[in-house]
């Protein structure tokens, strides 16, 4: 699995795609489709779904921007590792939303769902699309998501549901943000740098999914939620989240366009029981620290999301009790995590230590953090050796905005009004009324 030089977040340049993943595209592999055997497009015949499985597993490839080429490899990686094996009366489930470019952007292409598994007879592997969207469909629009998980839930009944959702993302920071003209813009995309993209991002349209919107789209509980997606670890999205899923797996800073190990993802997620989230996690960091150079580059986490309300008290509290120093942090002291500059993600507990905590705070901020970080690693470096690059010292498993690192006086008052609609700002109080 060769390491690209996009990258899923801010700066991600325009890739040409190699080939688009339309419905019925063989991706290289051996293929067959029960559809073309007799099938119509409203469904299959001779189809028994099993009453009840133990697990399903949705990839949410939301690729209709910069990253196509390198998600629909994504998708050929899982075709070469542990697939379910049988002809729909099997344990487990493994669905693909695609929604890809040829990289014409100005022609559209219809989401689809595809259903993986590997032939028992012929070890075949068998991507059979199982619905179409309009073609007008938008991936990344929460009507959508809402949609595909309401069939995924209704055609595939399980006793555990979970995501990868994969694509651009910008963690909390407002769907149109740009971070290089560090303004806070009026509307829309455009300006120095492209469009942040706060969960999501339609480069044919210009959609993107505010975070707040993308955890209200969810329409019953996940058992997880992976992204491959940048700057999503941020202590504001897991709360955000929190009442949808269980347990998150993402990053607090960029993700190259290499993305999570899917060679290995799917039979961490389905053969291995439980979930092993853990699993992913590892292999991801193992992954970028056997790199070199400036590739050596990545942070990752896992998340228990039953613990976030005891980091939010605990937070709060020392939030109540140094109120007056916090506009004050000093930037500089406390470990960024993302090369933009200015950032807007900063390690959570790296910036409350510069309050200059009481044991008592310590002791409670640790306890909280160790009941909800599952798991954290990271590479020494994020970017090693080029001119943006820095040295990660410490890592909580958690970033945090910090508004004393945003300098412009009206960009910083525009982002703290909307950081206040966070759940994560309500709980503490972060950023005080």
């Amino acid at each position: 699995m060769g390491t690209r030089t996009i990258i899923k977040g801010i700066f991600a340049v325009a890739a040409s795609a190699a080939m688009a993943l339309s419905c019925g595209d063989s991706l290289e592999l051996g293929y067959s489709n029960p559809r073309e055997n007799g099938g119509s497009e409203s469904g299959t015949s001779g189809r028994t779904q099993s009453e009840r499985s133990d697990m399903t597993l949705l990839l949410y490839s939301a690729g209709f921007n910069s990253l196509s080429g390198y998600l629909q490899e994504d998708i050929r990686d899982i075709c070469e590792g542990y697939l379910p094996e049988g002809d729909y009366l099997y344990t487990n489930n493994l669905l693909i939303l695609a929604h890809h470019s040829d990289g014409r952007y100005d022609r559209k292409k219809s989401p689809c769902l595809i259903k993986v598994f590997r032939d028992r007879i012929s070890h075949e592997v068998v991507l059979d699309t199982v619905k179409i969207w309009p073609v007008e469909t938008i991936a990344v629009d929460t009507e959508t998501l809402t949609d595909v998980l309401e069939y995924v839930k209704a055609n595939y009944k399980s006793e555990g549901y979970g995501m990868i959702f994969s694509s651009h993302a910008s963690g909390w920071l407002p769907p149109g943000f740009f971070a290089s003209s560090k303004v806070f813009p009026s509307s829309g995309s455009g300006g120095k740098g492209g469009p942040q993209k706060s969960i999501g991002q339609d480069a044919g349209t210009d959609a993107e999914m505010d975070v707040k919107d993308f955890a209200a789209a969810i329409p019953f509980r996940l058992d997880y939620i992976i992204f491959d997606a940048c700057l999503v670890g941020g202590v504001e999205v897991a709360y955000e989240l929190k009442d949808v899923c269980d347990r998150l797996v993402f990053s607090s800073e960029e993700i190259l366009a290499d993305g999570m190990v899917y060679t290995d993802i799917v039979r961490r997620l389905l053969e291995e029981n439980p979930a092993n989230l853990t699993g992913v996690a590892e292999d991801y960091f193992y992954h970028y620290n056997s790199m070199t150079g400036w590739q050596q580059s990545g942070l990752i986490s896992t998340v228990r999301c039953s613990g976030l309300d005891a980091l939010a008290d605990a937070c709060a509290m020392i939030y109540t009790n140094h109120r007056g120093q916090i506009p004050a942090i000093p930037a500089s002291q406390v470990q960024k995590l993302n090369y933009n500059d200015p950032s807007y993600f900063y390690d959570l507990r790296d910036a409350l230590e510069q309050l200059g905590l009481s044991d008592t705070e310590k002791e409670a901020l640790d306890k909280a953090l160790e009941e909800c970080v599952e798991y954290s690693a990271h590479t020494e470096y994020f970017f090693k050796g080029k001119s943006y690059g820095y040295r990660i010292e410490t890592f909580c498993g958690l970033s945090t905005y910090l508004p004393s690192a945003v300098s412009i006086t009206n960009t910083r008052e525009r982002l703290n009004e909307y950081y206040k609609g966070y759940k994560w700002n309500q709980a503490t109080h972060w950023i005080s009324d």
